[in-house]
């Protein structure tokens, strides 16, 4: 029987809850947890019969662990007590096979009613997803500057000899001006991120209805393209459209299943003037290496590609789970989701400036994971 951390967890937290000494919900218990298909049910019930064929209880298994199965020392009456249990496990067993029980940690079918932004908060996300897309620009725009590198203006470099009677002391170069980017965002919306889902709908509704290019995805178990709903309703419509069609709200979380699923589906929105923005706490209960192979596959495609993390805010925080530990090394900006909130922890993590972030540097990061993961 397969089980991975999350199921072992899983039966772990269910036999906190029920009591030990009653085999049936022990068995229940265990079972729901960690058989997921008809074969591992007949596997369990087959390990169940055996111990309860050496004379033991599951509630008296678990509380007496490592012990030997009675030795020397076991007295006439425990034989009989033993033997009374035996009895009694294995009618629990019989009368647990006639219960159709099943679990499935995959896939929650749940919706959600949720508030409406504020007109203060509208404007406020407004001039930080202004300011964001100024620092993440990649695309060239129609504009020139002046830069050090760019290609030599003569026009420019004749009229400026003007004031030094004629003589061309000074060489003038421009180049284009970095003024566009498109945005790909991915908002979790699995169980772990549901104390964040009003500020989830703020800023995929800021972002998407005061900038251009931007294409907007709701994830958890499934992949969900929330574009259009976004975009072209007002707040309180958007309210009633994600209560009716998006039905993903408190499942689990596979962020490697849904990224490959875009990558699939919807690649070739991605390219190298674009910016991929995935807004996760990283709590990841799908394959680690589909994860990894995803994210390289964006990074490969993707201009640049952000993570925010809402626990990143605090100041104890490391991304130790499996699911940030992967993406790290595909990373550009890693931080907080404060950023979005107001313009003070923007500033601390992009500063002042205006001008595009250059391609690969990489914010956020703390050195100790770059070392970890061998940057």
């Amino acid at each position: 029987m397969r089980c991975s951390v999350a199921e072992t967890i899983d039966a772990a937290n269910a036999l906190k809850v029920i009591d030990l000494t009653r085999h049936e919900d022990v068995y229940t218990a265990l079972k729901v947890t960690l058989a997921k298909s008809r074969e591992a049910a007949m596997v369990f019930d087959r390990l169940m019969a055996e111990l309860a064929g050496h004379g033991r209880s599951l509630g008296e298994s678990l509380s007496r662990g490592g012990e030997g199965e009675g030795g020397d020392q076991t007295d006439k009456g425990d034989s009989e007590a033993e033997g009374s249990l035996t009895k009694k496990g294995e009618r629990s067993i019989k009368a647990s096979k006639r219960t159709k029980l099943s679990y499935s940690p995959t896939d929650v079918i749940s919706r959600k009613r949720l508030r409406p932004p504020k007109p203060s908060e509208v404007v406020e996300g407004r001039r930080v997803v202004r300011r964001l897309r100024r620092r993440l620009a990649l695309m060239e725009g129609r504009r020139y500057e002046r830069s050090k590198k760019g290609e030599l203006d003569i026009w420019k470099s004749v009229r400026s000899s003007y004031a030094t009677l004629g003589e061309m002391l000074k060489f003038i170069k421009m180049r284009r001006k970095k003024t566009r980017t498109k945005i790909v965002l991915f908002v979790d919306v699995s169980g772990s991120m549901d104390s964040y889902s009003d500020w989830l709908l703020k800023t995929m509704h800021t972002i998407c209805r005061y900038t251009h290019n931007v294409e907007c995805f709701l994830f958890s178990t499934r992949l969900f393209r929330v574009t259009e709903l976004l975009s072209k309703h007002s707040p309180d419509m958007v309210v009633e459209l994600m209560w009716r069609w998006a039905d993903m709200w408190g499942s689990g979380t596979k962020i490697g299943y849904c990224l490959d699923k875009f990558l699939r589906r919807y690649g070739e929105m991605v390219d190298k003037n674009t910016s991929v923005i995935i807004i996760s706490d990283g709590w990841d209960t799908g394959e680690p290496r589909l994860l990894r192979r995803a994210m390289s596959e964006l990074k490969e495609r993707a201009g640049r590609v952000i993570w925010l993390n809402p626990y990143a805010d605090k100041p104890s925080y490391r991304p130790l789970t499996i699911g940030m530990l992967t993406a790290l090394p595909y990373i550009d900006v890693f931080a907080g989701t404060s950023v979005l909130n107001d313009m003070s922890s923007f500033v601390k993590v992009f500063g002042r400036s205006l001008k595009p972030l250059r391609r690969g540097e990489k914010i956020g990061i703390p050195r100790r994971q770059i070392r970890h993961t061998g940057w």
